[in-house]
């Protein structure tokens, strides 16, 4: 239900900046479209949580290229949200906690808990496993050395 105010949002903001009128498409046809962009997000987010499912997955359609674009821009971490969420535990009583990391941070809410629950993961994953972690990091999740260290 969230997603579809996020996408009638999205629509409002691309009718205001006249998308309409620049490509001659109707209101009710950018709806529909931005509705299916996050139709195929969420099933892809499922596959971003776990990148190798994602390079192995046969459902969609993507070359390697948008593959790896997509991962990393999953993982992508804003300084301003990892600055507030450093020091803190990563449980699920401090995700509960993450509107103020938003409201300090200027990020979304959203993007707050993306980013939240993305180096739970990362974390979760890797804290156990032998050898170099970020490279235990860059195999696992697919990430560029920069974005792993």
């Amino acid at each position: 239900m969230a997603d579809i105010y996020i996408a009638s949002e999205a629509v409002s903001t691309l009718h205001q900046r006249n998308l309409g009128k620049q490509t001659s498409a109707s209101v009710e046809l950018v709806a529909s479209d931005v509705l299916d962009h996050y139709r195929t997000f969420a099933l892809l987010e499922r596959l971003l949580t776990m990148p190798t499912k994602l390079s192995e997955q046969l459902i969609f359609q993507i070359d390697d290229q948008t593959k790896q674009m997509l991962i990393e821009k999953y993982y992508d971490l804003d300084d301003a949200v990892i600055r507030e969420l450093l020091g803190r535990k990563l449980s699920s009583r401090h995700r509960k906690d993450l509107d103020e990391v938003a409201e300090r941070s200027g990020a979304p809410l959203r993007c707050c808990r993306r980013q939240f629950d993305n180096v739970r993961r990362v974390f979760k994953t890797v804290e156990e496993m032998p050898g170099n972690v970020v490279a235990n990091i860059r195999n696992t999740f697919l990430l560029s050395e920069p974005l792993a260290k």
